[in-house]
């Protein structure tokens, strides 16, 4: 039998670790998008009601001629 040195051992570990992690992250990766994608399905309804109210808050505020253009959540 052939004798397989260190380096090669070393080598063959570092390959097989790095396919191994970015296997789990893609899997990671994906099911998140995927749960992400199933469970996140209501929030379009709730946008539009989000902005129905906001629409309705600068009008008071400012006047019936105020038209909100656009707005976004600030985390």
């Amino acid at each position: 039998m052939e004798e397989i040195s260190n380096t090669s051992i070393l080598l063959n570990l570092l390959i097989n670790g790095m396919i191994t992690v970015f296997f789990v992250l893609f899997l990671v990766y994906s099911l998140g998008k995927l749960i992400i994608y199933f469970f996140d399905s209501e929030t379009v309804s709730e946008d539009s009601e989000l902005g129905d109210i906001i629409n309705k808050k600068v009008k008071d505020i400012a006047g019936d001629n105020a038209e909100v253009i656009s707005f976004r959540k600030l985390d």
